[in-house]
């Protein structure tokens, strides 16, 4: 019996191993989405600043009004190029792409206006959607160039969206509409594609890049990008929660994980039963060279039989650690002391053994449980090994008696009995050592008790309530690398 019990403390000892690495797993996967987090929220704070930049390049570009291009009545003209390029490229980089536009290898008089995409695009700003398409048919006569493609103000292009899908403005009258749909059609012919395919709509309306409008034009495309930018952070903050979430679930007990603990432990069950068996033989006499087929067959089926037990243990104690507040080593005892009662309450139900058997293998079996949990939980320093004994003993009658109420019908009452005299005698015996105990656990307490209050006193004055911190973190055992004892610690701790 001692055998089991000491095997299933091994199980609690590998159910804890497990279950203190998953931990540590799910704390470094909680530092490592927060420095994600950190890190994308700093990228995104760069891309936010290169995206103003392009603002700010067109607030320049709009701030010397006698280098743009054009009269007064058709400066409009470079300053919707300009504002193409630059808007387009705050969004991209923005969202943390390469730039989308540009002048680049661009003559400020060439045929086209700018490369966007990689493309060649002219910009046709004219009053009037029917004078945009005529100005994009001309350009197109002149130059025959196939691969230009055409950038007309926002609220035109709509307007001939509109008109195609057959959907017509109710300020256009039906000549307008005809001559827009002609000039639809040519555009088409002449070019070989599609409207869509050769012209684009721009990001600005013929109105936003007037001369005295376009400040106010860039300003809402920089409220834009700041609302974009706030919402991008927003997300972050939002996807980083929800990954924490789901890691934080995982400290959880799961089913899955139980049969895998409970599998493994199985596997190991049979393994030191294997050890066991055969050293039992050995000892009795019989050496491994001389085994016969019989022992063989016995040690397999013996294993097997304890690898099904392994299981079951295991799975109860990760249930027990993970569910409940039990440390694994106790654990492992409850889940061992619970099986061996279960059988002794079938075999005094059945008649096999008596009421004082009952009591008194249970009284072993939770004895040997418990002995084993102290060990393994809190050692045996601090209690003196005969009241050590007497507090086990005390501590197992209850544990055989709330297992067994309930289950044990008009016996009932004849085992509350037979345990109530069991605890009275112990805990007579050891009244004053109990005490005793129970003071030095009180003074250890109080010690603790009062460092901290010191340490923590907001009244105190800084002084006292720094020094009063070190003695609590020297009490506590922190490294003497790791505290901070005067101003320099405290500077190089945030400096470094």
């Amino acid at each position: 019996m001692a055998a089991n019990v000491w095997k299933d403390q091994t199980f609690a000892v590998g159910v804890d191993g497990f279950n203190q690495w998953k931990q540590y797993s799910i704390g470094k996967q909680i530092d490592d989405l927060v420095r994600e987090k950190l890190q994308a929220q700093h990228q995104q704070n760069l891309n936010f600043e290169n995206a103003l930049q392009q603002m700010m390049n067109m607030r320049h570009f709009l701030s010397k009004p006698e280098n743009i291009l054009g009269s007064e009545q058709t400066k409009h003209g470079e300053i919707a190029e300009h504002l193409e390029v630059n808007v387009r490229n705050a969004w991209a980089v923005l969202k943390g792409q390469e730039k989308v536009a540009t002048f680049d290898g661009v003559g400020r008089t060439a045929q086209e206006d700018f490369i966007l995409n990689g493309l060649k695009y002219q910009s046709k700003f004219i009053n009037g959607t029917n004078n945009t398409l005529e100005a994009v048919l001309e350009h197109f006569n002149n130059y025959q160039d196939f691969t230009m493609n055409y950038s007309i103000p926002k609220e035109q292009y709509e307007i001939v969206r509109a008109i195609k899908s057959g959907q017509n403005p109710d300020y256009l009258n039906d000549k307008s509409i005809g001559a827009i749909i002609r000039k639809v059609e040519e555009i088409e012919a002449q070019t070989g594609r599609t409207f869509q395919d050769v012209v684009k709509p721009s990001v600005s309306d013929y109105s936003e890049v007037q001369l005295g409008k376009a400040g106010e034009t860039v300003s809402k495309h920089q409220d834009y990008i700041v609302d974009e930018n706030q919402r991008m952070q927003d997300d972050i903050q939002s996807e980083a929660e929800r990954k924490r979430s789901i890691i934080e679930a995982k400290r959880g007990a799961s089913i899955g994980e139980g049969v895998k603990v409970a599998g493994t432990a199985a596997a190991v069950a049979a393994s030191l039963n294997t050890i066991t068996v055969v050293y039992n033989k050995v000892k009795s006499g019989k050496k491994i060279q001389e085994f016969d087929k019989e022992d063989w067959t016995e040690i397999g089926l013996s294993s097997a039989k304890s690898g099904t037990k392994g299981g079951v243990t295991a799975g109860s104690i990760y249930l027990l650690t993970n569910l409940t507040t039990l440390s694994a080593p106790f654990a492992g005892a409850v889940t061992s002391a619970s099986m061996g009662l279960s059988s002794l309450v079938t075999d005094l139900h059945s008649g096999e053994i008596n009421m004082d058997e009952f009591v008194t293998e249970g009284q072993v079996l939770c004895i040997e449980a418990g002995i084993a949990a102290t060990g393994g939980a809190i050692g045996q320093t601090l209690i003196p090994i005969p009241v050590l004994g007497a507090v086990i003993g005390t501590v197992t009658a209850n544990f055989v008696w709330g297992f067994a109420k309930d289950k044990l019908g008009a016996k009932e009452q004849e085992l509350k009995k037979v345990l109530n005299s069991y605890t009275h005698s112990i805990l007579s015996s050891v009244d004053d050592a109990y005490h005793g105990i129970i003071n030095k656990i009180n003074t250890a307490y109080e010690r603790y008790n009062s460092m901290i209050e010191a340490a923590f006193d907001l009244n105190a004055n800084s002084d006292v309530l720094a020094a009063a911190s070190v003695d609590l973190a020297v009490e506590l055992g922190v490294g003497e690398n790791k505290i901070l004892r005067n101003d320099d610690d405290l500077d190089a701790f945030f400096l470094n």
